[in-house]
């Protein structure tokens, strides 16, 4: 009864550990940015993702 408690308490760590790196891994997007420029107006950046190359604007205007 006792070993059936601690090896369940175990599996259910290691699944929590599991998913929890799961979880952690999924959301890491490496991007580096290209360029950042800021004006009166407003702000200009471009991204560029390391995996796959794809390129993003962002573009943020003040008011």
């Amino acid at each position: 009864m006792k070993n059936s408690i601690i090896n369940s308490c175990f599996l259910s760590l290691a699944l929590l550990l599991m998913s929890a790196t799961a979880f952690t891994l999924a959301g890491c997007e490496e991007k580096e940015k290209v360029l950042d420029i800021e004006t009166p107006n407003g702000e200009l950046e471009i991204l560029r993702d390391k995996g796959d190359g794809d390129v993003g604007v962002d573009l943020k205007k003040k008011e």
